[in-house]
């Protein structure tokens, strides 16, 4: 199937009793889908439960036999299905030519907070990227972005460094002498537009409920104790 982004996977499927399979073999990997059926209480329906893929390197194989490289179960075909073009698209280098599977699934990445983010619109360009450290505080760094398979590069004359996306809280293209004024100027409920905060509004605030959930508008308001403390005054205008 297609996510209507990318190229269809050339899968040659197979239907054997009490199994569905589907085969991706290319001259690097071997990619299966596997749907193993279950009894549908006698209503002759098919009935597949689980959906086991799995991605097995050709190149470099273990024993003799094709190397494990990543697996997994999914709830449909489809999800299982982008999880391969996904990790296909991580695992094998873009001059193989597998990117156009993948699309921009090669670029997105799950955040410590749970935020999927594709990074393509980043790569090449200045970025500021917070990262959670083992202490549970925060670090920020710049330079300028790529991905190297399941890894972020950040590059800057002084040095190289590896991320793991799955450490990072945050990623802007804005420098961190520009997150670092906007941390001095606004609230970090700020929502970034006007003056309208990501918060409801509570005692002591001049703001009112915003147009959408969970906000507070302080449109023609005097200036809010809670949110706006120490903002200059063309700021509130």
């Amino acid at each position: 199937m297609s996510s209507g982004l990318t190229e269809p996977i050339p899968w040659a499927f197979t239907d054997e009793p009490g199994i569905l399979q589907w085969t991706w073999v290319t001259e690097h990997f071997v990619a299966r889908i596997s749907g193993s059926e279950v009894d549908d209480a006698g209503t002759g329906r098919r009935l597949v439960r689980t959906y086991n893929w799995e991605i097995c390197d050709l190149i470099r194989r273990s024993q003799g036999v094709p190397r494990l490289l990543v697996d997994g179960s999914s709830a449909s075909f489809d999800e299982a299905e982008l999880l391969v073009r996904e990790h296909v698209g991580k695992l094998y280098d873009s001059r193989l030519g597998y990117r156009r599977f993948a699309g921009p699934l090669a670029f997105t990445f799950t955040l410590s907070t749970g935020e999927r983010v594709d990074v393509s619109e980043y790569i090449g360009t200045r970025c500021s990227v917070t990262v959670l450290m083992s202490d549970r505080s925060e670090r920020t760094v710049t330079g300028d972005l790529d991905v190297a398979h399941y890894k972020w590069r950040l590059s800057s004359p002084e040095q190289v460094l590896e991320i793991l996306p799955d450490h990072v809280l945050r990623i802007t293209n804005r420098s961190e002498v520009a997150e670092r004024a906007t941390e001095i100027t606004r609230n970090a409920t700020y929502s970034g537009v006007g003056r309208i905060y990501q918060e409801d509004p509570r005692p002591g605030c001049t703001g009112r409920p915003g147009f959408g959930a969970g906000t507070v508008d302080h449109v023609g308001a005097p200036r809010c104790p809670l949110h706006e403390v120490g903002l200059p005054d063309h700021l509130l205008r």
